[in-house]
């Protein structure tokens, strides 16, 4: 009989094996240029010229400081089926660092992480702004600092986003951090135990992996940590139950009332921010902590999220 360890340690084999291959295409695809200057997206060429004509404006000092602005998000969840033994468990939800982006920031979410009360931190993926490279002391020190305030009883578990290379695996593991690369692990209570599948990001990395990771046991209660939340369909027919995820900034820069321009998503544009339903499963697409091109944001704040799950 095969144990979860064994299970673990050969999906983390293969993810590896692949995620290395899917990383060498994506660089080998990129011009010498994008090499070169770190810019790979159009918005990252584009960050220099939209920066000054926000200075220009004289809107950029607000933005600024509104991306510095994160609040606390508290939710409290519903489920029927969650096991007597986690009635009041809490999840502390962080993602979408990018945490070099704007420096400072690691001292916001420090601040208001501090003081809360969680049984488990999920972390769901894109710690820093660049795509590809080594990962500096600007990326591992601030994270140093978010991991080792973060007191957790069941630990923290995370997952990686576009922005991430594998490499960042050990380097998060080092800090304690149990990443989940196409992976599931149980967390207990007495007999009771609900179950966190955290997949790799699907938006650039897709694999088949990824959706095989995720038929899982349908009699039990079932958490998925994803970057994005473009898996909704996956995860509700294979009878998840809760399905966290960021990656899209709910806009960054919106329109008033939080009206996202862009949603960064492939699939599932409808699902861009904010608490939703497919099926019976709920899902929940963080606006992040952090901004990705540009170190600001417009009528959209960044969030760390708090859930409380309720059994009922």
């Amino acid at each position: 009989m095969i144990d979860i360890s064994q299970q673990i340690n050969k999906a983390r084999k293969e993810w590896l094996t692949n995620r290395s291959k899917l990383e060498a295409i994506r660089f080998n695809k990129l011009s010498e240029r994008s090499k070169k200057t770190g810019r790979i997206t159009l918005l990252d060429h584009l960050a220099p010229y939209l920066t000054l004509s926000l200075k220009m404006a004289g809107v950029y000092r607000w933005g600024h400081d509104n991306a510095l602005s994160i609040v606390l998000k508290e939710h409290e969840l519903f489920f029927e089926q969650l096991p007597k033994a986690f009635d009041g468990y809490r999840i502390l939800h962080l993602t979408d660092l990018h945490i070099d982006c704007l420096p400072g920031l690691e001292n916001v979410i420090c601040d208001i992480v501090e003081d809360l009360r969680y049984d488990i931190c999920v972390m769901t993926g894109d710690y820093r702004l660049g795509a590809y490279g080594e990962y500096t002391e600007n990326v591992t020190e601030p994270l140093r600092k978010i991991t080792s305030i973060i007191q957790a009883p069941d630990g923290i578990f995370a997952t990686l986003g576009n922005h991430d290379t594998q490499s960042v695996v050990k380097i998060l593991e080092s800090m304690g951090v149990q990443m989940l690369t196409n992976e599931t692990v149980p967390v207990f209570r007495g007999l009771d135990k609900i179950l966190f599948t955290g997949t790799d990001d699907p938006y650039i990395y897709f694999s088949n992996q990824i959706t095989e990771s995720l038929k899982t046991p349908h009699h039990e209660f079932k958490i998925a940590l994803v970057h994005t939340p473009e898996l909704y369909k996956e995860a509700a027919a294979n009878g998840y139950h809760l399905y966290l995820s960021g990656h899209t900034h709910a806009g960054q820069i919106c329109l008033p009332n939080g009206i996202p321009i862009i949603s960064h998503l492939n699939k599932g544009k409808h699902l861009v921010a904010g608490l939703w339903k497919e099926g019976n499963m709920t899902g929940y697409t963080s606006a992040g902590c952090g901004t990705s091109g540009l170190p600001v944001r417009f009528n959209c704040k960044g969030e760390v999220t708090l859930f409380t799950l309720r059994r009922g």
